[in-house]
């Protein structure tokens, strides 16, 4: 059972999808993954860092591509953050596995690389705090979003509930305790079951 759609702990974390790194990635038994390179971790080139992120992403245990995306206060210069998350939206397409993003101030952005790549696999919005605005302008480009420690109690109740999905990053609280924050903010039950089928209908367990 998958809940935790998005977490930096280390070690066996079975119920979440643990972040990696291409250049120390090394799995678990028995544990998921996403593999990405964050805009904030950018190398002046990143070329053998691609490659290395292209030649580990099909590994089984990787079951998302990133974390990816775009910061406009920190991180690498923006022509290379750009690049950068061209790079891994092929990789998504190209081997089927959703796109986990971490998007600051660019939520236009995200939304053009969305309509300009004509991107068919699932992207989450990971951390999302965002109004009910810029919320729906993202379920309209096709994007799920994730909701963690702090967010929107008005704009998770404005989400349709498959465009749900739930994380613990690098909070302290379980992922047990932010569902069921993100349950009582809701309104509409323990979210438990829903998040655990929505976590299946993007195929990320059979990635």
């Amino acid at each position: 059972m998958i809940l935790d759609i998005h977490t930096h702990r280390s070690g066996l974390y079975p119920l979440g999808i643990e972040q990696a790194l291409p250049d120390s990635f090394a799995p678990e038994p028995g544990q998921l993954y996403s593999l990405g390179i964050h805009p904030w971790h950018i190398p002046g080139d990143p070329t053998d860092l691609l490659a290395r992120l292209t030649e580990l992403a099909a590994h089984p245990q990787v079951a998302m591509i990133g974390e990816t995306g775009i910061d406009e206060l920190k991180g690498a210069p923006m022509f290379l953050q750009n690049q950068v998350f061209a790079a891994h939206i092929a990789l998504s397409e190209q081997l089927g596995k959703p796109l986990i993003i971490h998007c600051v101030k660019a939520y236009n952005s995200i939304v053009q690389f969305r309509k300009e790549t004509r991107a068919q696999q699932p992207w989450i919005i990971h951390g999302f705090r965002g109004r009910p605005s810029v919320a729906q302008m993202l379920l309209r480009a096709g994007c799920y979003l994730s909701f963690g420690e702090k967010f929107n109690a008005e704009t998770l109740r404005a989400v349709p509930r498959e465009a749900i999905f739930a994380e613990t990053d690098e909070s302290a609280l379980s992922i047990e305790e932010i569902i069921a924050r993100l349950s009582e903010a809701r309104g509409e039950g323990d979210l438990t079951p829903l998040l655990e089928q929505n976590y299946t209908s993007l195929v990320i367990l059979d990635s």
